[in-house]
C-alpha cells in the first residue's frame, strides 16, 4: 500500500530530466528493449528516476507519516507526566534547623529507611544549596516527599 503510494506520487511528479532535441533514443528506452520486458506490469513506463530533492522530500513524507502514526498509536501516555488517575501531590513536607542539626540528620529523620546520603542529595537539590550546602540554625528545609 505504502509502496503504490509512493509510486503514485512520483507518477503525479514525473518530469523528464533531460529532453532530447533528437530523434535518438538510448537502447534502454528502445522499443524492442520494452518488447523483452513485456510480462513486468511497468513494461511501458520508463524507469523512475529521482533527484536528491525528491529523495529528501520522499523521507520527510516517510518520517512525517510514521511520527503521525505513532502519535495516534501512542496519544496522551506519549506526555511527561501524563497518567491516568493522576492525584494532586501533597504539600512538600518543611523543616525548621536546629542549633546543632545537620543535613544527615535532618535526612535520617526524614527517611530512616532510605540511604541518608541520598536523602542530603535530594535535600541540597530541592532547597538550592548546590555551591554551600551548610545550613544555619532558623533555616527552613524542604524535604522529599517519601
Amino acid at each position: 500500500m505504502i509502496k503504490q503510494l509512493f509510486e503514485d506520487a512520483l507518477a503525479f511528479c514525473r518530469r523528464p530530466l533531460v529532453e532530447h532535441r533528437t530523434g535518438v533514443r538510448s537502447k534502454m528506452h528502445s522499443t524492442s528493449r520494452r518488447a523483452e520486458m513485456s510480462g513486468s506490469p511497468q513494461s511501458d513506463r520508463p524507469p523512475i528516476r529521482l533527484t536528491r530533492r525528491g529523495r529528501a522530500v520522499l523521507v520527510g513524507f516517510a518520517a512525517m507519516v510514521t511520527l503521525v502514526l505513532l502519535w495516534l498509536t501512542v496519544g496522551p501516555g506519549a506526555f511527561a507526566g501524563a497518567r491516568e488517575g493522576h492525584t494532586p501531590s501533597r504539600p512538600a513536607k518543611t523543616v525548621v534547623v536546629e542549633p546543632g542539626d545537620t543535613l544527615w540528620d535532618i535526612a535520617f529523620t526524614a527517611d530512616p529507611r532510605t540511604d541518608p546520603r541520598l536523602v542530603v542529595q535530594r535535600i541540597i537539590d530541592l532547597n538550592g544549596l548546590g555551591g554551600d550546602p551548610t545550613v544555619h540554625p532558623g533555616q527552613e528545609l524542604r524535604l522529599p516527599a517519601g
